[in-house]
């Protein structure tokens, strides 16, 4: 390892627990961001937490870079905004949420706009659900805190800095019935917590990312696909079908022009340019002879090939459904 990595792997942590400082110990309250994930991965986060990689602490750095450069173009507007706002739950302090960016008219004001940021690599079409959980806990939360009059709002900005775009989800308001539902799943995680109760499981499209995902029971075999996963699936599945077609139109419009090219052709018109090139005829090596015939040889020219993950995702009919 040289020495400019190996002073990266100390200083990147503790760049990370610099940014996070403000959350304070986390091992003790349930903030939305727990309430709007999976109950097992929250509570047993509290119990036995565990570090993350490099790689995660740059995603999580990369966040805060966005919410810092969003903040200061919010300033050069001119914007009215308080920053990681902390709210506590009136009766329940240990449930509680930290605002990324509350916006208000002026100080007198009877409006404010919630707005959470996402940083992520391609914006989705939707929010993911556990996205609008969380801007719902932090609503709630701050309408137990405000006179009844306050009027509030929120949205969530989804921001990909790789690729320079950004999207808000926007209109959302308060819901009390959404909101005692989530304040229920935070009191299971308290509980869950202290070890009153087993943690409930709620697989979702960040499982990927957890550090308890072995011997979660929601990753048995058989067991069905999480919501967000499953729509995820069947955008895939018609995708697919649309790019075979468009794979076959583009076979028949490629051999028209290779028809009409007939070898190496060269010409533009109206912004388009067309370029047919031939390329040489060459020699590979059949690895099965060469193994068969020379196997020191093969021995000292080979090299191992790198695995990769393999998706497979087609429709499917149960054996009880095809029974029937």
């Amino acid at each position: 390892m040289s020495k400019l990595a190996a002073f990266l792997g100390r200083a990147i942590p503790t760049h990370q627990q610099k940014q996070s400082s403000h959350l304070g110990d986390r091992t003790i309250y349930v903030g939305a961001s727990d309430i709007a994930g999976c109950p097992r991965k929250a509570a047993l986060g509290k119990q036995s937490p565990k570090g993350h990689d490099i790689k995660t602490l740059l995603r999580f750095s990369r966040g805060h870079a966005a919410q810092a450069m969003y903040a200061e173009f919010f300033k050069t507007g001119g914007a009215l905004f308080n920053e990681e706002v902390e709210v506590k739950h009136p009766q329940f302090p240990e449930i509680r949420c930290h605002i990324d960016f509350l916006f208000y008219a002026n100080r007198q004001t009877k409006r404010l706009h919630i707005v959470e940021m996402k940083s992520t690599d391609g914006i989705p079409d939707e929010p993911y659900a556990s996205w609008v959980d969380q801007l719902h806990v932090q609503m709630g939360l701050l309408q137990l805190t405000l006179d009844p009059e306050v009027e509030i709002g929120g949205s969530i900005l989804v921001v990909d800095l790789n690729a320079g775009t950004y999207r808000e989800f926007n209109s959302y308001t308060p819901n009390k019935l959404v909101f005692n539902q989530l304040m229920e799943k935070g009191q299971h995680i308290l509980a869950a917590m202290r070890g009153d109760c087993a943690p409930r499981t709620e697989p979702g499209i960040l499982c990927g990312y957890c550090p308890f995902r072995t011997g979660c029971p929601s990753h048995a075999v058989g067991l069905d696909l999480p919501s967000e996963i499953l729509e995820a699936g069947r955008k895939y599945l018609v995708l697919n079908e649309q790019k075979k077609a468009l794979d076959t139109r583009l076979d028949i419009l490629k051999n028209d022009i290779l028809t009409f090219a007939d070898g190496a052709f060269k010409g533009a018109s109206d912004g388009i340019l067309i370029n047919v090139t031939s390329v040489a005829e060459s020699v590979m090596i059949d690895s099965f002879k060469l193994k068969r015939n020379y196997p020191d040889i093969f021995d000292q020219v080979t090299k191992p090939k790198a695995g990769f993950v393999k998706l497979e995702i087609k429709p499917f009919t149960p054996l009880a459904a095809q029974a029937a």
